[in-house]
Parts: C-alpha cells; sequence; structure tokens
C-alpha cells in the first residue's frame, strides 16, 4: 500500500490534496464578485452536461532536486455518478479504478492488485473525491479555500491562490486551469509549489459523453 500510494500522491492526485476538508454540495457565492460568478456559474452549467469523459494526458512534473522534468502518459475515463480510472501507460504502468466505494489498484513492480474500502479510510476518500472536484469541474465549492482570479477570458483561464491561513497554502502556491475553447472541459491544469516544484497535467484526444468500453473499469496493465 505504501508504494502505491506514494505513487498516487506525488504522481497521480495534485500536491496536498489530502489536507482538503470535505465539502458537500455547492457553497454560496457571497464572496465572489459578480464577474467571477458569471464565469464559474458558465463554466459549471458547461460541466455539469458531462457524463461520461475519456482523455488522455500528459503530465510533466519538475522537482527541484532533479534537472530533468518527470513525464508520465495515460488515459482517463469518468463516468458518473461514481466510476473514475486513471491509468498510467508510460514510462511505467499503474491503474487506478473507482467503483463506488472500492478503490482498486495495480502497479507494474508489485504486480498486484490491492482494493480499499474509501468508507473505511476517510483520510483517502476526501483526496480522491477532492481529485475528482477538479476533473468534474465543481469550482465554487473550492473558494473556501482559494481565492480565484481571471486570468483570461478567451480561452478561460483561472487562477487559484489558496486563502492564507488554510492548511493547502503551506504547500501550494497556486493552480492555474485553462479551459478548451468551447469550454466544456479542461485543456491544462498547472500547480505550483510553495518548495519550487511544479505540475502541469494537458488533457488531449479528450471525448465527451461517449460511450465508454468495459476494460476502461478494469484494473490490469495498459497496452504501451
Amino acid at each position: 500500500m505504501q508504494k502505491t500510494a506514494v505513487l498516487l500522491i506525488i504522481f497521480l492526485v495534485m500536491p496536498a490534496i489530502h489536507c482538503y476538508a470535505e465539502t458537500s454540495g455547492i457553497k454560496t457565492h457571497k464572496n465572489l464578485d459578480a464577474d467571477l460568478y458569471e464565469v464559474i456559474h458558465r463554466l459549471e452549467d458547461k460541466t455539469s452536461e458531462i457524463r461520461t469523459l475519456k482523455t488522455e494526458f500528459v503530465q510533466e512534473k519538475e522537482l527541484a532536486v532533479f534537472k530533468e522534468k518527470i513525464i508520465l502518459k495515460g488515459m482517463i475515463f469518468l463516468q458518473k455518478p461514481e466510476l473514475f480510472a486513471w491509468h498510467i501507460i508510460e514510462p511505467l504502468s499503474y491503474s487506478m479504478v473507482i467503483k463506488g466505494d472500492i478503490l482498486s489498484q495495480w502497479d507494474e513492480n508489485t504486480k498486484k492488485t490491492q482494493k480499499i474500502s474509501l468508507s473505511k479510510n476517510p483520510a483517502f476518500q476526501v483526496a480522491i473525491s477532492q481529485m475528482k472536484d477538479w476533473f468534474s469541474g465543481k469550482y465554487t465549492s473550492m473558494t473556501e479555500d482559494y481565492n480565484i482570479i481571471i486570468l483570461k477570458r478567451k480561452p478561460v483561464s483561472l487562477k487559484f491562490i489558496p486563502k492564507k491561513n488554510t492548511i493547502v497554502s503551506n504547500v501550494i502556491e497556486s493552480v492555474t486551469v485553462i479551459f478548451r475553447d468551447d469550454e466544456r472541459y479542461i485543456h491544462q491544469i498547472y500547480i505550483k509549489e510553495k518548495s519550487s516544484n511544479s505540475t502541469l497535467l494537458t488533457f488531449v484526444n479528450t471525448q465527451l459523453n461517449t460511450p465508454l468500453e468495459a476494460a476502461a473499469w478494469e484494473v490490469q496493465p495498459r497496452v504501451r
């Protein structure tokens, strides 16, 4: 469990995502100005129409202690309300599949499948919940922990800056989300850490609301 959990947190889940408090529903927009609220509300309306997601991703991780970037490539699948899968294909094989309350993961080092009950691991459940919030476009709920700035309007680019005295502010400097031209999904997420490390996640060949193959929810080695 330790090896795969470390892999998940370092390479897959955004840094310090496990520090957040779990939220339920949409938070009030009383602290948002009208312009920002309009943009976020419009984006959430469009992403709420997504029932299924299939996308390739390229994740570039820059660590202060290394000169070269760490680059991972793979696939992400989402089917509302309770199916989520993250498969790394290159340069190593790793699969994480969530079906309801059960998270299953496989990695090529151990060549073993592990199953975790999220309800019995609250901290891990929060981490996964928040990760899916980023991918699902639930941005209003993040106003509790972030100040949000509109960087660009075409394409829409939002910068999330952790509020002072929040736990995440000790780790994250900012998160920038760049949307596709049609605003139906994310094009890139860029995370800048206080430690000078950074992560750039780029989504390519994204398909929305298309039938997903059954193999997407299987924890198995992916074809390279």
